[in-house]
């Protein structure tokens, strides 16, 4: 599931992969053969950089990272919900928060560097952190747990 925000309003849109494009909403993103990945909206096309890992899509477009998540209907996620790992290998650039803090959606939680790029991981949803696993300046590996956070219940 993927979160869009239009000024205030949050919609909230299911990526389709579709062999090597995946669609949402009415942009489509399609891997090139050079690793990078074409993003389509209309008639309107640029390149970003980015990565699949099993069923999701990190793409690094204008300075922010998107991540795109399919999600099967029945399936089970393959990581525990609430979990949060490294799209790929890097360092450890700042550490927001501690295990206990309560945090907002949307709130950054920690800071890394990879492709010579700061991605800022936030949370997904208002909760508590769990279990921070890393600390500044750690190199992390792609797949490496960074941190938990239980979501509030509504």
């Amino acid at each position: 599931m993927v979160d869009v925000r239009a000024g205030d309003t949050v919609h909230e849109l299911h990526p389709v992969p579709r062999g090597g494009v995946w669609s949402v909403g009415d942009i489509d993103l399609q891997r090139l053969p050079d690793g990078r990945w074409q993003v389509r909206q209309g008639e309107t096309s640029v390149l970003a950089h980015g990565t699949r890992i099993g069923d999701v899509l990190w793409i690094h477009l204008d300075g922010r990272v998107h991540r795109l998540e399919a999600i099967e209907a029945g399936a089970n996620s393959a990581e525990e919900e609430g979990s949060f790992s490294a799209p790929m290998p890097g360092g450890v650039l700042d550490v927001l928060v501690s295990a206990g803090d309560m945090v907002t959606a949307g709130q950054p939680l920690l800071v890394l560097e990879a492709m010579k790029m700061e991605h800022r991981v936030t949370a997904p949803y208002d909760g508590r952190v769990v279990a921070v696993y890393v600390a500044q300046g750690d190199r992390v590996q792609q797949g490496e747990s960074l941190l938990e956070v239980e979501a509030n219940e509504a």
